[in-house]
């Protein structure tokens, strides 16, 4: 009996978590597509992680925010 819990248990977390993971739409992959053209999957969090860090440094040596 308990195994049949136990599966019961992994098959709804599946296909819970199955859901989550609905498609995306031509028009999104498009348009991050053409936002960052020539990256690749890895590059693309690298290059996002450096554009709010130069906004940080500007934002912090903006004399009139201090």
């Amino acid at each position: 009996m308990k195994y049949i819990a136990v599966l019961l248990v992994a098959g709804g977390v599946y296909v819970m978590l199955s859901h989550h993971r609905a498609p995306v739409s031509p028009e999104a992959t498009d348009q991050s597509a053409a936002a960052t053209p020539g990256t690749d999957w890895l590059k693309e969090p690298l290059d996002r992680t450096h554009e709010v860090l130069d906004q940080a440094k500007t934002r912090t040596k903006d004399p009139a925010l201090q």
